[in-house]
């Protein structure tokens, strides 16, 4: 296990499917000994217990609670969701300053759109029971993802977890208090509408 960062710090895994954000929480949460919630895995219960649509946003609500307690009780902790809009990126950086935690977002993509669409076919059901969304659901999210702009480390999974998880280690040891600046949407839709 690699030293763990400093301070308690809300670390969020983002990206859209298939672009490597659950390998890296993965591994960052093993190396590091720090919790990880996956909003998959926690919007499968929903869905099997009948509480939740599988399509439905209920699973952030439920990860960023858990981060709550976790930042109330002076621990870290690992967010792993697409996290494709404004709305809970800004509730999870204001947990963080609620408990004076500091803040690191880091977007998980794959620069070859061929390879990103071999690994969503090949990819690694981390969640038992739950069927990974599919290369058409990316396109489509492609339209409304919203931009991570200067709020995130960009990290590219065509080179191995292996190779990023430096890249990252260093981030997290350098992150700080910030706060998440909205991308600001054009058009009339507000992010509830999308």
């Amino acid at each position: 296990m690699t030293e763990p960062i400093a301070e308690p710090t809300l670390i969020l895994f983002a990206g859209m499917p298939g672009g490597g954000k659950t390998t890296m929480a993965r591994m960052t949460s093993r190396r590091l000994g720090i919790p990880a919630f996956a909003k998959d895995r926690v919007q499968r219960v929903l869905r099997d217990h009948h509480l939740a649509e599988a399509s439905s946003g209920d699973g952030y609500y439920i990860i960023l609670d858990l981060a709550d307690e976790q930042l109330g009780l002076g621990l870290s902790c690992i967010l792993d969701a697409t996290f494709p809009l404004d709305h809970f990126r800004t509730v999870a950086s204001e947990i963080a300053a609620r408990h004076k935690a500091r803040f690191a977002t880091i977007y998980c993509y794959c620069s070859d759109d061929e390879e990103w669409k071999r690994r969503m076919r090949d990819r690694v059901m981390y969640v038992p029971g739950w069927k990974p969304v599919g290369w058409e659901d990316v396109l489509r999210m492609r339209e409304y993802y919203q931009p991570w702009n200067d709020n995130a480390l960009f990290v590219d999974s065509i080179r191995s977890p292996d190779e990023n998880f430096p890249i990252v280690l260093d981030y997290l040891r350098n992150a700080t208090h910030r706060a998440y600046v909205p991308h600001q949407p054009t058009g009339d839709k507000q992010w509830w509408e999308w």
